[in-house]
């Protein structure tokens, strides 16, 4: 699993950092509007409204996190400046402490900037994971890597269950701990990521990877989107069909544990076979498995449209789960691709990583400001028939949604389906 040589990281390391501070990336991303609904009465419209700063400053973070870091370096090595991120974060998830019952503006201010912290930071540990390393064995370290910070994502939303009813604020607290204990592991991170040989980085990335890099950067965007616009809509989704909320994060959580599901599969699929056939060099090393194919971006993105679909219709748990089951193994499969053709192709640099963060905060970005203007046309339609199905609905503006994210989705499929035709 190490795969340590002089000039990697510890995957070890990485891996442990990763999954202490993926615990926050959980708690922005996907436990927050849990927490602002249940302890400070946040709306629908609130919380779309919350996930759209929280877009905005992730994308700023991570698309300047290349060049912050790198004025920095003469100061600080990368080491020092992860440290910082940390502690910054730990530090604004004390506030429920600090202020014990104060209004919704701790859930702002900790939201807005743990996600600006959490935007520049992951482009440094990615850089330290995959720097050094190559081929299978970058894809072997962004395997583990996603396996780890997924499922520590999906842990967290079971963990958050006990402490819903009562306690919800107090989660926020429990990842600025987290952040806290990462620290510890900085103590195995060479101050700055090792060198990458762009010589032998140019011998494991064929041509084509530029062209799937094209193609996994319109499904990157897309799948935060879609995410986007459900995070914040899922508790009105779950209380719609009378979920309890003890369960309501657990259920969540299953679009998170099907995408840790699909990552691993990818992850056992991948594989080298040395080449037999007639005039073969001896050594030649044929690659095999997902990597290189388009036709696995095109499968995480029907699972990802039907997914979404299902999701907002649903008006049974068996539906709803589906949903999140094809939702998060799209989900899964097009982060997978989309981070290995970025750091392959972008020389493992954290601008490469960096770019790779800022699809992620634009799709986040996005999705929420659909939701607002969905919830906003079916407010002017309610001034003219006050017919609208809220009395049987968690989400009164489904179906503005769903035909705002279709038009997305076609978009994308068409911009898809032109780089596919190009790259053939």
């Amino acid at each position: 699993m190490n795969h340590l040589r002089s000039n990697c990281t510890s995957l070890t390391a990485s891996l442990l950092l990763t999954g202490l501070a993926s615990t926050g990336t959980s708690v922005i991303w996907n436990g927050l509007p849990f927490i602002a609904k249940r302890e400070y009465g946040f709306g629908e419209r609130e919380n779309l409204a919350l996930y759209l700063l929280i877009g905005v400053v992730y994308v700023t973070g991570a698309l300047t996190s290349g060049v912050c870091t790198r004025k920095l370096r003469p100061f600080l090595s990368m080491r020092t400046i992860i440290a910082l991120l940390l502690v910054t974060v730990a530090g604004v998830c004390s506030l429920p402490l600090i202020f014990s019952g104060s209004g919704g503006w701790i859930v702002w201010t900790s939201g807005g900037v743990a996600g600006f912290c959490s935007a520049w930071l992951w482009p440094i540990v990615e850089s330290y994971l995959v720097a050094g390393r190559h081929g299978k064995e970058m894809r072997h370290a962004i395997g583990w890597w996603n396996l780890v910070w997924m499922t520590s994502v999906a842990g967290v939303m079971l963990a958050m269950a006990p402490l819903m009813n009562d306690h919800a604020s107090m989660v926020i607290v429990f990842l600025g701990v987290m952040n806290l204990l990462a620290l510890g592991v900085l103590l195995w991170y060479p101050k700055n990521p090792p060198e990458h040989a762009e010589e032998r980085s140019a011998e494991h990335v064929p041509d084509g990877y530029r062209s799937l890099l094209k193609g996994a950067r319109v499904l990157l965007p897309l799948s935060y989107i879609i995410n986007g616009v459900l995070a914040p809509l899922l508790p009105f989704v779950l209380a719609g069909i009378a979920i309890d909320i003890f369960w309501q994060t657990p259920i969540a959580s299953i679009w998170m544990l099907a995408r840790v599901f699909a990552t691993a599969l990818m992850w056992r699929s991948d594989h080298i076979s040395w080449g037999q056939s007639p005039g073969d060099c001896p050594h030649k090393c044929i690659e095999r498995g997902w990597h290189g194919k388009w036709s696995v971006l095109w499968g995480s993105l029907i699972a990802m449209g039907v997914g979404f679909v299902c999701i907002l219709i649903a008006n049974t748990l068996v539906l709803l789960i589906l949903g999140l089951m094809l939702f998060g193994g799209g989900m899964g499969v097009t982060y997978y691709v989309a981070l290995y053709y970025a750091m392959a192709v972008g020389r493992a640099e954290v601008d490469a990583g960096g770019k790779h963060e800022a699809f992620i905060g634009g799709g986040y970005m996005v999705g929420p400001l659909i939701g607002l203007v969905s919830l906003q046309l079916m407010n002017s339609q309610s001034s003219v028939s006050e017919a609208l199905p809220v009395a049987n609905s968690g989400v009164t503006s489904s179906g503005a949604i769903i035909y705002v994210v279709l038009a997305i989705m076609a978009i994308a499929t068409t911009s898809l389906a032109v780089i596919w035709r190009n790259a053939r």
